[in-house]
């Protein structure tokens, strides 16, 4: 990999200490079951998730591809009454391609993605709505096999129902498109992203839920990435630590000769909880 990329890697490792660092100084750990906040997108809990992704299979690639992903949940209330809540996502993979023909296997620093929600106070009792935005930062750079080299920006749209008692139900919606260029020969980006959202909690910190992927369709291609399966996860204090840690298993069921797709990825993820 090259300095460049380090450069970002320490960058976003600092982002991450010094967050984590905050929030020590600011809150104290809660003694509540933080299960159903572990799994809200906007919920108001600030978290630090560290992912490992392997595709042992991939369409039209006889290798695998591997992704380390640092994720920030950063939420931050207001004054206000109408949005008391703002929550920000930021997510920063570290990627290998498979052995594509022709060119090998590449790896680096991919795009940095994020995203804004604003959770108005609707008023409505195992109902939350956050409404917002989706911006990539092309920390790829010049590496075109491992990101986009395009500044994007969409809208976002999350949401989530609680009215039945360890059920959370929705869906997470977003769309990206490009809006300036980092390198000259990228292509333009328009993809729509669609994550419903299911999952079941149980006693003692566990649960089972939908992918935290979602379903991708890329309107230059005209292709759909899926992602078919289910995550197991559990959360539990690790001495006073509370932490959240699940696995998964996901099927992409679309199939393009022109597309090097993963077909099957296993996923692995701790996050240390932060809880105000």
């Amino acid at each position: 990999m090259n300095t460049g990329n380090n450069t970002w890697i320490h960058r976003l490792l600092g982002l991450a200490a010094i967050t984590t660092a905050m929030a020590y100084s600011s809150v104290a750990l809660a003694a509540d079951d933080l299960g159903e906040a572990a799994t809200t997108p906007v919920a108001n809990l600030v978290s630090v998730r560290l992912q490992y992704q392997n595709s042992p299979s991939m369409n039209n690639a006889d290798s695998s591809s591997q992704a380390g992903i640092l994720q920030v949940v950063a939420p931050f209330t207001t004054s206000s009454e109408a949005i008391p809540l703002w929550v920000t996502r930021w997510t920063a993979p570290w990627l290998q391609t498979p052995d594509i023909p022709g060119v090998g296997r590449k790896k680096g620093l991919s795009d940095t993605s994020g995203l804004v929600f604003a959770v108005p106070d609707f008023g409505l009792q195992g109902h939350t709505i956050g409404l917002g935005a989706t911006i990539g930062i092309p920390t790829g750079g010049d590496n075109e096999f491992t990101g986009s080299g395009q500044w994007t920006l969409g809208p976002a749209a999350v949401y989530l129902n609680t009215q039945t008692a360890g059920l959370q139900w929705g869906a997470l919606v977003f769309q990206n498109w490009d809006i300036a260029s980092a390198r000259k020969d990228a292509a333009d980006v328009s993809n729509f992203n669609v994550q419903p959202i299911l999952t079941k909690h149980f006693e003692g910190g566990w649960y089972v839920g939908a992918p935290d992927l979602p379903q991708t369709y890329n309107f230059e291609t005209n292709h759909w990435t899926t992602n078919i399966g289910a995550q197991v996860g559990r959360v539990f204090p690790w001495g006073k630590q509370p932490v959240q840690v699940f696995g998964a298993v996901y099927y992409n069921a679309s199939s393009d000769k022109d597309v090097i797709d993963a077909e099957w990825t296993l996923k692995a993820n701790i996050s240390f909880l932060l809880p105000k």
